[in-house]
């Protein structure tokens, strides 16, 4: 399906990453390893996996056997590293998800963390708590820390960290990790590539769109509309009532920028690539 989307938007077959996505896409264990062999016999160079983990470290052998399927990358959530807050958050421990970062790391491919930072849950005391357990593993696992966005939230748990919260976490996780850093999406490049504009999304049901960040942000809006049982066009007035958020992610940006001047990002001149996922 990746190839007959390339041939429809391309003509020919210029992608050369490919990014797993879900949901979980490490529910169904066989047809996760059949599709990223698949990808590699096609000749992508990057296939990259986004998971929660929890699969994953639950049963011996499947990084290993993702690794040599093909797999290049995983981005995996730590969600907190007390099971206490773990439990509370997702219904299930996190030792599967440790776990599943102890035997990607042992593979030895390209690993990269993520957290939510939610104050007052998961805040800079657990942070630095998964910031010591990954540097026990390896110093140079990537760590990013995300911060909370009460807009997509179902319920009021936490508020949204200042910037001030946000920049004392990278500090207190690079204390640990060279290679924290802090963003304000998930769709962020780390300092490699730079962010991505486009990519080909493809569906369970094996349909396949091209999509941009719009067709991300009307995704958004219909979940709201969809969650909160609101007309779009209610749900476009709140958002654009929250011109704090615009001005928040504008400061974070800022600040991103001042701890990773272009100068030092190697893929600040490279143009933006599409990937498919």
């Amino acid at each position: 399906r990746a190839e007959q989307a390339c041939l429809k938007y391309y003509g020919k077959i210029p992608v050369k990453k490919a990014m797993i996505t879900g949901g979980e896409p490490a529910l169904d264990r066989d047809y996760l390893l059949a599709l990223v062999k698949g990808l590699k016999k096609k000749g992508f160079e990057e296939i990259v996996l986004m998971s929660n983990g929890y699969e994953i470290g639950r049963e011996e052998n499947y990084a290993s056997d993702l690794v040599e399927a093909g797999l290049t990358e995983a981005h995996i959530d730590i969600k907190a590293f007390s099971e206490d807050i773990h439990i509370w958050y997702t219904g299930k421990s996190n030792k599967p998800v440790l776990n599943a970062v102890r035997m990607l790391n042992d593979t030895g491919i390209e690993l990269l963390i993520q957290t939510v930072y939610m104050p007052g849950i998961v805040d800079c005391e657990e942070i630095e708590q998964i910031a010591i357990f990954l540097s026990s593993l390896n110093r140079n696992i990537k760590y990013r820390i995300n911060p909370f966005a009460p807009t997509f939230a179902f319920e009021k748990v936490s508020r949204r960290p200042t910037i001030e919260e946000m920049e004392h976490a990278y500090e207190i996780a690079s204390k640990h990790l060279p290679n924290a850093i802090i963003s304000r999406s998930c769709y962020r490049e780390y300092p490699t590539p730079p962010p991505q504009e486009a990519w080909i999304t493809v569906y369970p049901d094996l349909t396949f769109k091209r999509r941009t960040m719009k067709d991300q942000e009307e995704d958004r809006i219909s979940w709201l509309s969809h969650s909160r049982s609101k007309p779009r066009e209610e749900i476009l007035h709140e958002l654009t009532l929250k011109r704090d958020d615009f001005e928040y992610r504008q400061k974070l940006e800022q600040v991103i920028r001042s701890i990773y001047p272009a100068s030092s990002n190697p893929g600040s001149n490279k143009k933006p690539r599409e990937s498919t996922r």
